[in-house]
């Protein structure tokens, strides 16, 4: 819903200053300036840039101001800037405690008005600055850049330090663009995971097409410079095409930065949206009906569990709860029928271009909201803001850890779930019990072992330093009966190490050919996690890049970025207590460099703890006893 805090305040105009600013520079005089001729259509680019922590750790949004600065535009495009949202800017000239508004030029920035700083977070805000740019540069086509952090369609997108890392929910952005009375020709979303259809259906009365990443972004993938010269040498060319050519210079972008892999752009025509929206409530009506039987459940759970993912998905990264729309439809297609093929055709006729890297090959154009860790807050928001009814029911119905209304269609909760009733019988009839001797581990289950979805064993390491049993990893070498419910551990002791170093790693997702998982470290002094892709077929590992996950409101307010040989690195390891409530510790907090990578290798001689973790078909967690052991050589002995 809308938020109520201060709006700008009126404008205060300094005169004749002058700052450098890299190679650019900052003019306090909105004088006119020498531009060259007129080349076709007018177009006036709208950038709403908030810099957040991005710009105060790193100058990111200040290189994006100077990328902005190398285009020589002619007459008929304009190019406005309005700056804020961070504590620290890296430009001189441009500051903190002022929102401020530029006309961009050939190597120069021309203070075109300013005001004391407002939250960049705050429809108001947006509004204030899209009223002021379209009734004061008219033209024949209007494109809005959002830039800052995003966080997906319901935690929304920029983080303004300024005001408590406020932001912008869909609703407050197409409320902004609204009031604004200016149809845009195309909105680009420089912010991770923002192309959802959630995103989509949110924007659809205010533009004409959406360009928007689905995955994790590099800051500087988005190449200011190459779209705006783009559209001075073709301003008169169809809007599509230039949108296209925002996707092809993104991708050669992050082929620069050794990021191609996990870049996903997606070209959505809004016109095609309402469709989509249709068909998207269609499939969501026969996913709710499989929450009448546990076995249908079951089903779609499993199904839904293995659709291509977004963003965070581990503990120490955060929880996106993004999945890709199109590779949902597909994989659930035997159990909801003919309304996956209306998605999956009302996708393609929606998205016109996309392009997508090696990792993000089942991406199919637009992410969607999935509850893979629910969240009370972010369900609360899809109940407020999202388009299908049918998919805020079978929500409800799947998230037993959530309480959420929904006043508008009135929808049951979980308790009403048939499959929910069957699987509380289930599972009050379901035992486990550990069986252990000196030379195995193992744990019997009797009961209905459909509602489990998932047998894992926790490994946990005595540290010398701390005394403390810190998580290594969960792994899945075991012999198994699933029908008899017996489940023995035979341990490789194999796991993998991170510059020679015992790491707590965790799958993020397992896409069969290949699988990620992510390493929480101290990365140049900076709490991070480093995304690791494992080969199923040779078993090598190679580093992707890091990235520090989501912060407390969803957001993710660093990208994706390569690894260099001079990054230091140290390990985070995690601390469990009795209740399974985490704490990090740093190995060596001064850290080491990154001479080598990622390889599995026998675990150290040493005490461990070993618990089986069982995960059942809501995604709640049950451990097994835990029993202590000690390593030594080839040999595992059982206390």
């Amino acid at each position: 819903m809308l938020k109520k805090t201060a709006t700008i305040i009126a404008a205060f105009i300094a005169v004749i200053t002058l700052a450098s600013c890299g190679n650019g520079q900052v003019i306090y005089d909105r004088a006119e300036h020498a531009r060259p001729a007129a080349t076709g259509q007018s177009w006036t680019v709208l950038v709403y840039m908030c810099g957040g922590n991005e710009e105060t750790a790193h100058g990111a949004a200040s290189a994006k101001l100077e990328s902005i600065m190398s285009v020589d535009y002619p007459e008929n495009v304009n190019v406005v800037v309005q700056t804020g949202g961070s504590a620290k800017w890296n430009t001189k000239g441009v500051y903190n405690d002022y929102n401020q508004r530029f006309e961009a030029g050939y190597g120069t920035l021309y203070l075109a008005d300013q005001a004391m700083s407002a939250n960049m977070g705050d429809y108001r805000t947006l509004t204030d600055f899209l009223s002021w740019g379209v009734s004061n540069y008219k033209s024949d086509n209007y494109m809005l850049i959002l830039s800052g952090a995003g966080g997906g369609s319901m935690d929304g997108m920029i983080s303004d330090e300024n005001f408590d890392g406020d932001s912008l929910n869909l609703e407050e952005i197409s409320y902004a663009m609204s009031l604004a009375g200016q149809h845009f020709d195309i909105v680009c979303l420089d912010a991770s995971l923002m192309g959802g259809i959630e995103t989509a259906a949110a924007l659809s009365t205010c533009s004409k097409y959406l360009v928007a990443p689905q995955s994790i972004q590099d800051s500087d993938t988005f190449d200011y410079a190459g779209v705006l010269q783009y559209v001075c040498d073709n301003p008169s060319s169809d809007t599509a095409d230039i949108c296209k050519a925002v996707c092809d210079l993104y991708y050669a972008g992050s082929e620069a930065n050794g990021t191609a892999a996990e870049t996903a752009m997606s070209v959505v025509d809004m016109s095609k949206v309402s469709t989509l929206n249709q068909a998207f409530d269609g499939m969501a009506g026969e996913m709710l009906v499989s929450t009448n039987q546990m076995s249908d459940y079951i089903n779609m759970t499993n199904a839904v569990s293995s659709a291509h993912m977004y963003g965070g998905a581990t503990e120490d990264e955060g929880y996106s709860n993004l999945i890709d729309l199109g590779d949902t439809a597909m994989k659930i297609h035997d159990y909801v029928g003919n309304t996956a093929d209306a998605v999956v055709d009302a996708l393609n006729d929606a998205v016109v271009y996309r392009v997508c890297g090696a990792n993000q090959h089942d991406s199919t154009g637009l992410n969607m909201y999935y509850p893979i860790s629910p969240d009370n807050d972010e369900l609360q928001m899809y109940m407020d803001n999202g388009v299908s009814v049918n998919y805020k029911e079978f929500l409800r119905k799947i998230c037993p850890s959530c309480s959420v209304e929904d006043t508008l269609s009135n929808t049951a909760d979980y308790t009403s779930s048939w499959a929910w009733t069957s699987y509380n019988v289930a599972m009050e009839q379901l035992q486990y019990m550990t069986v252990l001797d000196a030379n195995s581990y193992g744990l019997n289950v009797t009961g209905d072992m459909s509602v489990l979805k998932d047998v894992a064993v926790n490994v946990y390491k005595a540290d010398d330093k701390s005394g403390e049993y810190v998580f290594l990893a969960s792994h899945k070498d075991l012999e198994q009966n699933w029908e008899g419910g017996v489940f023995k551990d035979v341990f490789s002791r194999k796991l993998p190490r991170l510059i020679s170093k015992c790491v707590t790693i965790r799958l993020v997702k397992d896409h069969g050919d290949y699988a990620v998982y992510s390493v929480p470290v101290i990365l140049n002094g900076e709490k991070s996690c480093i995304r690791v892709r494992r080969d199923a077929q040779s078993g090598d590992y190679d580093i992707i890049g890091a990235w520090s996950g989501t912060d407390e409101n969803g957001k993710v307010t660093s990208s994706l970025h390569p690894l260099g040989a001079f990054d230091r690195i140290a390990p985070l390891l995690a601390v469990y207590d009795e209740e399974h409530k985490k704490n990090d510790y740093a190995t060596d907090p001064a850290g080491m460099k990154l001479r080598a990578g990622v390889s599995e290798s026998n675990v150290p001689n040493g005490d461990y703890l070993f618990e089986f973790e069982i995960t059942d078909i809501y995604g709640q967690k049950r451990h097994g006893t835990p029993v202590r052991a000690h390593i030594s050589g080839e040999n595992i002995m059982y206390e």
